[in-house]
């Protein structure tokens, strides 16, 4: 459940159950126990003002007048966290899973291009249904990364740049693969290998067309990723939600087709494993010895 809809809720009932206390306060009076009345009618008071404080800060964006927590905390030595804010962090680092999903393992010096895609108006509606179909089994996330209406104006406002409810993350998706098709470099993508669809097509790798790039360089799909969709400008008074088309985005690895390097990080592993072999047969010698 959403962090603010479930502080909402506990606000409300916490809010209820307060007047409990003045149907005992009202007992305790009824019965003669005055000290004990005015006990309950004070703890319910001091509830009924912490309730105020919730109520203001969940269910509005004003700041609550007479407000003491923070020298409480202050008094007592808590650093609070902003439980909207911790929750845009958690979702932050679960869908970073998304953003280095890649077609395998890359060595991290390895040679990236950016990849100039060109899309059909049938690709286009491909990659809609793409869209459609991860939002419907929940790996496409469109709330701008938890962030309020009035977080993300105020945001706006200061940079003067668009939110998209993608967040700041970049979304891959959860299958792609790249294939030639008469001379074309094809991008299929979808949920699974199954139901993939054909989603675009490389027009330029770096400067080079596509098709020059792949003569002179084996070429590999890195990753392809979700842009667009839904998002927010900046209104006179608040922000305003707009839409547009999903689209991708790719990232090309690459290596010249003239030597083709084997990976560095499993060189380094053998290397590493060589050693530990020649360093275990040096100290069988020296036993026998």
């Amino acid at each position: 459940m959403n962090v603010k809809i479930k502080n909402r809720v506990y606000t409300i009932v916490g809010g209820v159950g307060n007047f409990y206390l003045l149907y005992v306060a009202w007992r305790f009076f009824a019965n003669g126990f005055i000290g004990r009345g005015l006990l309950f009618i004070l703890a319910f008071l001091v509830l009924l003002y912490f309730t105020y404080l919730n109520a203001i800060y969940w269910f509005t964006e004003k700041k609550a007048k007479w407000d003491i927590s923070p020298k409480i905390e202050n008094a007592l030595g808590i650093k609070t966290k902003d439980p909207e804010e911790e929750a845009r962090k958690k979702v932050a680092r679960m869908r970073q899973a998304g953003f280095v999903q890649t077609n395998g393992i890359f060595d991290e010096n390895q040679d990236f291009l950016p990849a100039e895609i060109t899309t059909s108006e049938a690709e286009l509606a491909n990659i809609q249904i793409v869209a459609d179909s991860l939002k419907k089994i929940n790996y496409l996330h469109l709330d701008y990364d938890g962030k309020s209406k009035n977080t993300i104006f105020k945001e706006i406002k200061s940079d003067g740049k668009v939110r998209y409810a993608l967040g700041e993350t970049p979304q891959a998706l959860p299958y792609f693969e790249l294939k030639n098709v008469e001379g074309k470099l094809v991008i299929y993508g979808g949920i699974n290998q199954i139901e993939s669809y054909q989603l675009g097509t490389v027009k330029t790798i770096g400067l080079m067309p596509a098709s020059e790039a792949a003569k002179k360089y084996h070429i590999y799909l890195a990753t392809v990723v979700l842009t667009g969709g839904p998002f927010m400008i900046a209104g006179r008074s608040t922000a305003m939600e707009d839409n547009e088309p999903f689209r991708i985005d790719a990232k090309i690895a690459y290596t010249s087709r003239e030597k083709k390097a084997a990976p560095k990080v499993a060189s380094s592993y053998y290397e590493k494993t060589l050693s530990l072999e020649d360093e275990h047969l040096s100290r069988r010698r020296d036993r026998r010895r």
